[in-house]
């Protein structure tokens, strides 16, 4: 169901709120956990849409603390996440679709079978990371020993002016660890580019 754009953002506020997970004391980098599912989220802009659909894809803009937006984008069967801060938009499409790790994992990713998107936030409340799961159907090797679908997290280092694939983790734990890299440490950049919607 879509929503008006005010309204969006007042549904963004509120989810934000009510779904921050941040330690007491500050010290330590925490999380913040922000939904991704397709109830949470809402169609962006028309032209954002439009911009997406040239290229045959669906976009909803889903809750993200500011000042990153965040996407969830779609094929027919494979879905990544896009983030938007400033202008700048980086896009996991070419790690999650065409990777040879993922692809050696499983076929048809997607991150829209989660409920959920961590964020990792240093002591000042500020994005550190985001940490999202992709599920996979299971290759037919990992089908004969009773695996329907592979999970991994994919973890995304955040910074002033990129954005960073600091790789996959099989768990939370695991993930968190990747996030808290240093921000000077990056594999790989995400691939960016420069929108005015």
């Amino acid at each position: 169901m879509h929503v008006a754009a005010g309204s969006q953002a007042i549904l963004l506020v509120a989810t934000l709120s009510a779904v921050s997970c941040l330690a007491a004391d500050g010290a330590e980098p925490s999380s913040l956990y922000t939904p991704i599912s397709a109830s949470a989220c809402a169609a962006p802009s028309p032209g954002l849409v439009k911009q997406y659909a040239a290229r045959k894809l669906a976009v909803e803009e889903c809750p993200a603390p500011p000042p990153y937006r965040l996407f969830v984008v779609s094929s027919d069967a494979r879905s990544w996440v896009d983030l938007r801060r400033n202008g700048h938009t980086w896009s996991t499409e070419q790690r999650v679709v065409y990777s040879r790790e993922i692809l050696a994992l499983g076929q048809f990713p997607n991150v829209a079978g989660s409920e959920v998107a961590e964020w990792r936030l240093n002591a000042h409340g500020k994005p550190l990371a985001l940490i999202v799961r992709l599920r996979l159907a299971a290759p037919p090797s990992a089908e004969a020993r009773g695996a329907a679908s592979i999970s991994r997290l994919l973890v995304i280092g955040l910074s002033e002016d990129a954005a960073c694939d600091l790789g996959l983790a099989s768990s939370n734990g695991g993930a968190r660890q990747l996030a808290e890299k240093s921000p000077d440490t990056c594999p790989a950049a995400l691939p960016v580019s420069y929108e005015t919607n």
